[in-house]
């Protein structure tokens, strides 16, 4: 059995490469069964594939000197096979009440926040786990008990990032047959004995009597049943990948743009799975993004003709504008420093925290014509556009908008109040404070990268033509043109 079993987390290694050699695995121990199985497995097969392993001990507080005898009995295996050890201690009941979590979850965040510090510190490729299969049934059970979707029902993963479970697809009596092989004690939580927590009533009375009255092997047919649902788990998630990449307009570190229309028109099981991923780019995790916010999100982004927002947990809001949905965090929404800038004609006018550079440039027409062949209208999206130099009269500056802005846009039928363009554009609430504009005073020269003035057009009678090229900027100060589109 000893060799049986590390053979099959071996090959497990081998099949997902992780354990590789020359890496450093971070192996949580509470000095039970399990961990303790864990502990001797990976410290035999590092000796054999030559990675290394730390052992990590958090003390709960919660049963007196029989969590400080499973502190020690830590200590001594760790001691007796040379394993470098890490013990700490964290008051679980006080954190409990602090959050209004059950003991259960708040010993589960205390461990993972501690395992996650320790493996920064100690630059630990893996945070190994002691998780088994009954595990894995109990909290498919759970999952289903709470009504949760697919991914629930999937359970945990063998790998997760760093966090990996060598143990998952190992049956307790495999690890009992292990541990008695070799020889080896644990510690026997009393805790576990107790039904007043739901994982122990699961585990003690609910799969018991489901096997006694039924003959199902309840753990096998929850684990086949998870691994049955991963296959269709995974090809949903990598059809939402390719359908994000297709509707997402841009992405910033704390807020994701995407494509109202073509977002309502998926099914929802792609749509909803867009959501996390926006929520997940934007957060980090999809943790506290429940099912309930998800249909609200697609609600709102459903309901044509109107703009919401509502408030998601952890700062989030989701907002529903014109032809846009945004992810945004809320405490990242700031506000915009103001910009003015006069343009005296030649210069170029560096921007860094846009990361373009602007050339401006006063040609008469007779001589643009022999630079550059003719005049033409570039089309409104183009990064170079050409005005009627001599229209201008209160001077060049580039800024942000002001009240009382007007706008002639081209090709329209007069003047308008800049708010009012934007409002007929359906340019989103979010975007209008910092789209750049170059204006004429109060008169709206050019809306970048959207619009030009009817007003400013060059026409035949135009004797200097005022040419505005927008360039992309980098740190190494290299430029590369904006052609139209």
């Amino acid at each position: 059995m000893k060799n049986k079993l590390l053979e099959k987390v071996n090959s497990w290694a081998a099949e997902n490469n992780v354990l590789k050699t020359g890496t450093l695995v971070l192996t949580g121990v509470s000095g039970g069964a399990d961990s303790v199985c864990l502990l001797h497995v990976l410290y035999s097969l590092g000796k054999i594939n030559g990675f290394s392993v730390a052992a990590v001990h958090m003390n709960h507080m919660l049963r007196a000197e029989e969590s400080m005898q499973d502190e020690k009995f830590v200590q001594n295996i760790c001691e007796q096979w040379g394993i470098p050890l890490k013990t700490y201690r964290r008051d679980v009941k006080t954190y409990s009440k602090e959050k209004r979590c059950s003991l259960e979850e708040a010993g589960r965040i205390l461990r993972y926040d501690l395992f996650h510090d320790i493996r920064n510190e100690l630059n630990a490729e893996y945070i190994a786990v002691a998780h088994h299969k009954e595990d894995q049934a109990e909290t498919v059970f759970l999952n289903l008990l709470r009504g949760s979707g697919l991914n629930g029902i999937c359970g945990m993963e063998a790998v997760q990032g760093y966090i990996i479970r060598p143990l998952l697809n190992t049956e307790k009596n495999e690890i009992y047959e292990y541990l008695s092989y070799n020889n080896l004690k644990y510690r026997t939580d009393s805790s576990n004995l107790s039904n007043v927590h739901i994982r122990n009533a699961i585990r003690n009375v609910i799969f018991p009597q489901i096997v006694k009255q039924t003959g199902i092997p309840v753990t096998h047919s929850l684990v086949r049943t998870a691994d049955i649902l991963k296959a269709d788990r995974d090809f949903l998630e990598r059809l939402a990948e390719e359908n994000y990449k297709q509707i997402v307009i841009s992405k910033l570190k704390h807020s994701i743009e995407l494509d109202r229309n073509k977002l309502t028109g998926l099914d929802c099981a792609i749509s909803g799975r867009i959501i996390r991923i926006a929520w997940e780019a934007v957060t980090g995790s999809r943790k506290g993004l429940e099912s309930k916010h998800v249909k609200a999100a697609l609600e709102i982004a459903a309901e044509t003709g109107k703009n919401k927002a509502i408030d998601f947990p952890n700062g989030i809001i989701f907002k529903a504008e014109y032809d846009r949905v945004y992810v945004v965090k809320k405490k990242e929404i700031k506000e915009i420093a103001p910009l003015f800038i006069k343009v005296k004609v030649p210069s170029d006018i560096l921007l860094k925290e846009r990361n373009i550079l602007i050339n401006f440039r006063v040609y008469s027409a007779d001589e643009y014509e022999k630079t550059s062949n003719r005049i033409e209208k570039r089309g409104e999206k183009s990064l170079v556009q050409l005005f009627d130099y001599d229209a201008i009269t209160e001077g060049i500056n580039i800024r942000y908008r002001l009240p009382g802005d007007v706008f002639a846009p081209y090709g329209g039928p007069g003047k308008k109040k800049l708010k009012d363009f934007f409002i007929d554009q359906k340019v989103p609430k979010l975007k209008r404070d910092e789209m750049l504009l170059i204006a004429d005073g109060r008169e709206i020269i050019w809306i970048m990268g959207l619009r030009t003035s009817e007003k400013y057009k060059v026409t035949r009678f135009t004797k200097n033509i005022l040419y505005i090229e927008i360039n992309e900027y980098d740190c190494d100060k290299k430029w590369g043109n904006e052609n139209e589109d």
